[in-house]
């Protein structure tokens, strides 16, 4: 199998940010709620500071979830929502993108609007469950549209975008034949799994100086 890069929720974030480019479709896979919550409310955190735009597309989490954490991280919703309209957060991402193909041709607009700003680039947090529901990856047809919606995004991008997808480690592993796992895996350039920690989130919240920039 495809080898996967494993750490905690800091040094995941910290590979990601030595490593990958824009341009780049990644995988994440994270063991639970509470670790999501943390990394989306990070990785917000770091490329909004870092003059990038966000588009974030939860399934597992809501719209006013995704609000507090934010605020919580001392983000300024507002500033970055009303006037900057660098951030834009939709829970129900199955009404605004049908389709791979939708959403990649969103990324180009954005990808334009970004660069007339001087954006140094997109951040997607994408949670694919979103495609699946409510046939659930357990079912064939549900594996059959997670592995189509995620063949329509290419490992490399010609865009100034990185997508970060998010899976929970109980929907990868649902994915039982080795095969169907590698495969998943190959769609996508760069491959991190988050490992289970019993405390890692306070760790996670209070070393806001030592986290890099996306």
């Amino acid at each position: 199998m495809l080898s996967i890069e494993e750490g905690s929720i800091l040094e995941i974030l910290d590979k990601i940010k030595k490593q990958s480019n824009f341009g780049e479709h990644i995988i994440l896979i994270y063991p639970d709620r509470n670790a999501l919550q943390v990394v989306y409310s990070r990785a917000c955190k770091m490329a909004l500071e870092n003059n990038e735009a966000v588009i974030m597309l939860l399934h597992y989490e809501t719209r006013d979830n995704v609000l507090t954490y934010l605020r919580e991280l001392r983000i300024d919703v507002y500033k970055y929502q009303k006037k900057e309209r660098s951030l834009l957060i939709i829970d129900s991402a199955k009404d605004y993108f049908g389709s791979a193909k939708d959403l990649l041709f969103y990324l180009k607009l954005m990808n334009a609007n970004a660069s007339r700003r001087n954006k140094q680039g997109i951040l997607v947090l994408l949670d694919v469950g979103f495609h699946y529901y409510p046939h659930r990856i357990s079912s064939q047809r549900g594996i059959d549209l997670l592995t189509e919606y995620e063949e329509s995004l290419p490992a490399k991008l010609d865009l100034n975008v990185k997508i970060l997808c998010l899976y929970p480690i109980q929907d990868f592993d649902i994915l039982k034949q080795a095969d169907q796992k590698e495969y998943l895996l190959k769609l996508h350039f760069r491959r991190y799994k988050i490992k289970e920690d019993p405390n890692p989130y306070d760790k996670a919240y209070n070393k806001s100086n030592s986290i890099p920039c996306l």
